[in-house]
């Protein structure tokens, strides 16, 4: 059972109208069964009573959380399994074996963290580019740059400990600073996540690439890091 290898971690903000389509959508993976699903929550809105009213039979546990690596952080401190994986609390499944075939590829390949394709459920054609273009980039930087999108990120315990967790310093794109530390000889990308277009309606198609492009033409450069204003992206 999955329960007795991993623990999904859920950082959550005012998720009241995506929450309980994640914890369905949870409730529908292969062998699910106990597993063991800690939300670190940090809402304003009624996204606590969603939870509640959605979880189901699902082994929820919800906790404080904070800014997403530190919430993230948090979850991750009361696992206990073999490995973490790390869903947003806006995300959706194609597959019912998902989370199951990532387990599985982790641990035939003796790979250290898995990620997964993004792929636009809305039906909105702007985003669903844009995601094709991301995973078409992502794919081929796999080789040189691992990164897994913080949205799915299955990884070893030990060896997020070792790299320190998520740095707490960003408010974003911390999952590509805690990726990049793994040996991408121990990184693959398997199956798809779903979002909708919400985030490149918020900032503009153009507006989304270019933010995406600044950051990973700056992913060297600290000053550009520190003086980032979160605001657009997150608020």
């Amino acid at each position: 059972m999955l329960s007795d290898k991993i623990t999904i971690v859920v950082p959550c903000r005012n998720e009241e109208n995506y929450i309980s389509h994640l914890l369905y959508d949870l409730t529908l993976q292969k062998n699910i069964g106990n597993t063991k699903i800690i939300i670190a929550d940090c809402s304003t809105d009624n996204t606590r009573k969603v939870i509640e009213k959605s979880k189901l039979n699902l082994n929820v546990e919800v906790i404080d959380g904070g800014p997403v690596s530190l919430a993230k952080n948090k979850g991750a401190k009361l696992t206990k399994t073999p490995y973490i994986l790390f869903i947003d609390a806006d995300v959706r499944f194609f597959s019912n074996t998902q989370i199951e075939d990532a387990v599985d590829v982790l641990e035939r390949q003796d790979l250290h963290l898995v990620g997964a394709n993004a792929r636009c459920y809305d039906g909105n054609i702007m985003a669903s580019l844009g995601f094709t273009l991301f995973n078409i980039t992502n794919n081929i930087m796999r080789f040189w740059s691992p990164f897994a999108v913080g949205a799915f990120m299955l990884t070893r315990k030990d060896k997020f400990d070792e790299y320190g967790g998520f740095p707490n310093k960003y408010q974003t794109s911390e999952d590509f600073f805690l990726s990049r530390k793994y040996d991408p000889k121990k990184f693959r990308i398997k199956g798809y996540f779903g979002q909708d277009s919400r985030r490149f309606k918020k900032m503009g198609y153009f507006g989304m690439a270019r933010y995406l492009l600044k950051n990973f033409w700056n992913r060297n450069n600290q000053e550009y890091w520190n003086n980032m204003d979160y605001s657009n992206y997150w608020d």
